[in-house]
């Protein structure tokens, strides 16, 4: 079979596509550089940019252009990789000139060459007279590309390492320590920097951008060299890498998405033959243009990321530098923007006026991070008098915790602007969002909070909101959603309580809820010697009565049985709600499993550890136990919720859930959807004592349901340390305890 032919048999790749996926394929090219020919092709079709198989083959590729001076073969075979299977790759990120180079076939050179004999006169006075030149003539005058089926092109690259490539030949140049990657001690210059850009879907986005600025968002653009008579043309480096690129998208048609911080460059280099190119592009990054939407953009891209060039762009955003009386550019096409930053409320309202027609609008950061106004460390919120535009946006989602230590004054303020607004995502939520949600936004029907796993430390330890502790006071900012937003169907807010004194006092009118993860606290409930004195007067008045008697309780006694009665009757109301929600498919009461920050600070700290009354050994105390949480016991009210027959995910407190075999028979015989359950399991736990009563509940389950995952509650506040931890206490030194807490 010939290296390039694998498409020739479509049952071949069914097969391999089936039995072998990417990572498979992965490590087997790995393993035999051979193998690259025949999988390649189809590991290119199915590659993303956050596949950690890519960022290792990047990894990979990073150190052999570091080492490409003392091993210049394993460069070269990756490169051959890129050579041989260009015609394959729709999708490319090109972190570094040598691999722009290799889908050039080696002509950046040329290209760079050319830019440098540009025609150049100077004058005797020493002012300097500048040429036109059409990059897409030289582009295309240079040669074609070995790619030629793009649709997705991210171009991060440091213009550092652009400068670099081109000492590589130089003996002890600075390129072989750089990597070029960009990955220098050195901040890059004039604005131009390698930034992380997300993938944007652009499946569901349509339409034409036509901007009332132009007609046609093709128009001729022209670039000049300047060179001053007094010293000699310097190496045009960075304008021969945009003439690269140029080449490459002219000869890349299909071409759906543009990102770099260099894309208005490219683009407004091309020229003739280039119209194809433009009319397909439909995502597009770029710096912004005094903080807002360049003037032009191509004729058809409906979703724009405004990336920040070091902050070089945003900052400087300011209404004078335009002139008084400057209105902002319109863009009528655009549906979906991307902000990386925004100064303030008047910088976010004049952005907004650039698209009318804006239907989503994601905010990845706030600048300044200690207030949502004009200087740093001002808190103050948006004006009430601004003026919003008419928006039709539909979709916001926000990472305000990003490279943030606080999330800026005011920003709730502008839920205003949004009446159309269906869905809400978010990092961080705030108690405030929910009553401004409730009075301007009555379509809402996603709400999602969540916390993105490769946020900083910092960012995770301030910003995130930590899970609840016994004794901790509930402050409820959930209830007047359920209570308000009559269309909301997903409630993501794992981090977050309701009281459950609310669920009684005013029903809910989001029945057709589908996903509901909260948490329901402030339950009333009885200690287990509390429970043990009710259970002891019940016998005694039940004895009384048989013997025609009567039972005069004292007024401790009456305190503790309308403390029971009060127990049930608020579980069963809260049971009766959630019974209402007969759509529910995903209900989440415990968002993962609490085992405390300073767990494993001190080994020793007697806080965390305590000897087992059972066999004397050393055990760790954990946090989840919360007993004024919902409990699903059929004495609470549990057979209410035999109407959630499309419920599939169930998760509760893991520590204090007092079941007992009833009500797992019960969950076996009443709940014929369910796939997967959560808090009953805690097997895996580090340092937990055996609890042979639990033990048998899960072994009831699983012979009752052998259907339904049973799962430990999501250890995201668990540190990830083996059972050695517990038996350095108990000065063990062979097989690790297998051991639960003690409920």
């Amino acid at each position: 079979m010939k290296a390039d032919t694998i498409f020739d048999l479509p049952e071949l790749l069914d097969v391999l596509g089936t039995h072998l996926p990417q990572g498979t394929l992965y490590r087997c090219i790995q393993v035999s550089k051979i193998w690259h020919a025949t999988f390649i092709p189809h590991l290119w079709r199915t590659f993303t940019e956050g596949s950690v198989h890519q960022s290792k083959w990047s990894r990979d590729l990073a150190y052999a252009i570091q080492t490409q001076i003392t091993n210049p073969q394993n460069l070269e075979w990756y490169k051959d990789v890129y050579r041989r299977h260009a015609k394959y790759i729709r999708r490319l990120t090109i972190n570094t000139p040598t691999i722009l180079d290799a889908c050039l076939d080696g002509a950046f050179d040329q290209v760079r060459s050319e830019s440098h004999s540009e025609s150049v006169s100077t004058g005797s006075s020493g002012t300097t007279t500048t040429m036109p030149t059409s990059a897409a003539t030289s582009a295309n005058g240079a040669g074609g590309s070995l790619m030629t089926n793009l649709e997705f092109l991210d171009l991060n690259v440091f213009k550092f390492a652009i400068d670099c490539y081109f000492q590589i030949q130089q003996p002890g140049g600075i390129f072989g320590s750089s990597g070029g990657f960009g990955f220098a001690s050195g901040v890059p210059s004039n604005g131009f920097g390698a930034t992380s850009l997300s993938v944007a879907s652009t499946s569901n986005i349509t339409g034409d951008n036509n901007s009332n600025s132009t007609d046609n968002a093709t128009a001729n653009f022209t670039s000049t060299t300047t060179v001053t008579a007094a010293s000699p043309p310097p190496l045009a480096t960075e304008k021969a890498f945009v003439k690269a690129c140029q080449r490459l998208v002219l000869n890349n048609t299909r071409l759906r998405t543009l990102f770099s911080s260099y894309s208005m460059a490219i683009l407004q280099g091309l020229e003739g033959g280039s119209g194809a190119v433009l009319r397909s592009l439909k995502c597009l990054a770029c710096i912004p243009t005094d903080g807002l939407i360049p003037r032009v953009l191509p004729p058809h891209v409906t979703h724009l990321k405004l990336i920040n060039g070091f902050g070089l762009h945003v900052n400087s955003y300011s209404t004078a530098s335009r002139g008084s009386g400057t209105t902002a550019l319109v863009h009528e096409g655009l549906k979906a923007l991307e902000m990386a930053c925004i100064k303030s409320g008047a910088h976010l309202k004049e952005v907004l006026t650039q698209v009318p027609s804006l239907e989503t609008l994601f905010i990845n950061a706030f600048v300044p991070p200690f207030g949502f106004g004009d200087g740093f460390g001002t808190a103050t919120p948006i004006p009430v008098g601004l003026s919003w535009p008419a928006s039709q946006i539909t979709v916001l989602k926000c990472q305000q915790t990003r490279g943030a230590f606080c999330v800026s004054p005011g920003f709730e303020d502008f839920f205003s602007c949004f009446p159309l607004l269906v869905l809400y995502h978010d990092d961080v939520w705030l108690p405030t969002v929910g009553a401004q949600l409730v009075k301007y936004c009555p379509l809402v029907e996603v709400i999602s909070i969540y916390q993105d796993p490769y946020a900083s430390f910092t960012s995770r330890t301030f910003l995130k909101p930590q899970p609840r502790l016994k004794g901790w006071s509930v402050y409820d900012s959930v209830s007047i959603l359920l209570t308000g937003l009559t269309r909301l169907r997903v409630l993501d807010i794992p981090y977050q309580e309701i009281k459950a004194k609310n669920v009684l006092e005013t029903p809910w009118v989001c029945l057709d809820l589908e996903k509901f993860q909260c948490q329901i606290a402030e339950v009333p409930f009885l200690t287990d010697e509390e429970e043990q004195q009710v259970q002891e007067i019940r016998q005694r008045e039940t004895r009384a009565t048989s013997c025609a008697l009567e039972y005069i309780r004292t007024d401790e006694e009456d305190a503790l049985i309308a403390l029971s009665e009060r127990c049930v009757y608020t579980r069963e109301g809260i049971m009766a709600q959630l019974s209402k929600l007969t759509s529910l498919k995903f209900l989440s009461l415990s968002p993962d499993f609490k085992a405390g920050n300073d767990l494993f600070e001190n080994r020793t700290n007697a806080m965390r550890v305590y000897k087992s009354e059972r066999d004397g050994r050393s055990y760790i105390r954990y946090d989840d136990v919360l007993p004024d949480t919902l409990h699903f016991r059929l004495n609470n009210g549990l057979d209410q919720l035999a109407s959630l027959t499309k419920l599939e995910y169930l998760s509760f407190e893991s520590m204090d859930h007092r079941m007992e075999t009833a009500d797992i028979e019960w969950f076996a015989n009443h709940l014929p959807s369910l796939k997967e359950m959560r808090g009953l399991v805690t097997e895996n736990y580090v340092g937990m004592e055996p609890d042979p009563e639990n033990d048998a509940l899960v072994a009831l389950i699983r012979r009752l349901r052998p259907d339904v995952v049973q799962n430990q509650s999501f250890g995201g506040f668990l540190p990830s340390l083996s059972n050695t931890n517990i038996d350095y206490l108990n000065g063990a030194t062979g097989t690790p305890s297998q051991s639960r807490h003690n409920r």
